[in-house]
């Protein structure tokens, strides 16, 4: 009720969003297809899990200086998401990922991701939390810590997801000095640049948030996906008719 009295814009566009949510999902559940955009970066990643497991290296995944609960927490959940899709093939190849964080709330959540998927694949007795790893919680000391890290751990490909600020040029380092291929993603307006111009495939904007819908093949994340296409739309419409109708004189 707060939501809809102090911020009704907001309110309304969450409304729509979650209508158009529904109605992506039941045309889903009743054997509509939504094509995807191809994306390089989604799947230059599928293809480094297959190295990953070939190699018997494994893929290091940096969730970002945010956690769970707070600002940044779409862009946690992001690189969560990714997580999953590297634990259960990980798992599936006794090389599950190697997983950094700076905010504390991110660890448990991700440890739970990578026994979750041990138990999946049947090696739930292999499951090590140690392979994620709280490091700081002041960005600075997380990028200092993580290229440590990076420098002195044998890895096949360097994965950033998440929320980043300065600290990311020098998370990229290690990893363009081994000469690593790097994935990184972020809706962090500042950095983006950074991300453009040092990572072999970088994941722009809101790009991240599909993550769910194009590593996984479960139809609430191809619903929603759907419901930001079908909300973006609606909405644009709703401008462009807006100012026709201010232009004529109706409104």
């Amino acid at each position: 009720m707060n939501l809809a009295i102090d911020h009704p814009l907001a309110f309304a566009a969450f409304l729509i969003f979650l209508a158009c949510f529904f109605i992506a999902r039941f045309f889903l559940q009743h054997g509509a297809q939504f094509s995807l955009r191809p994306i390089a970066g989604f799947a230059a990643l599928k293809q480094l899990l297959a190295q990953s497991i070939e190699t018997n290296l494994p893929i290091h995944l940096s969730l970002g200086i945010a956690g769970i609960g707070a600002r940044a927490t779409a862009e946690t959940t992001a690189a969560l998401q990714a997580l999953e899709y590297l634990a259960d093939g990980g798992a599936l190849g006794a090389t599950p990922p190697l997983v950094t964080c700076a905010d504390p709330t991110a660890l448990p959540v991700a440890q739970d991701i990578l026994r979750r998927a041990s138990e999946r694949r049947g090696y739930a007795s292999e499951f090590d939390d140690t392979r994620v790893r709280w490091i700081a919680p002041e960005p600075f000391a997380y990028a200092a810590g993580t290229m440590h890290l990076l420098n002195e751990q044998a890895l096949s490909a360097n994965v950033m997801l998440g929320e980043f600020g300065d600290e990311f040029l020098l998370l990229g380092e290690p990893g363009a000095h081994k000469n690593l291929p790097q994935i990184g993603g972020t809706s962090t307006l500042r950095v983006l640049p950074f991300f453009q111009t040092t990572m072999t495939h970088p994941l722009i904007g809101e790009e991240i948030f599909a993550a769910g819908a194009y590593l996984g093949n479960r139809p609430a994340h191809h619903a929603s996906l759907a419901a930001q296409d079908l909300a973006r739309w609606l909405i644009v419409s709703g401008v462009i008719t807006a100012i026709a109708l201010k232009s004529l004189g109706l409104i």
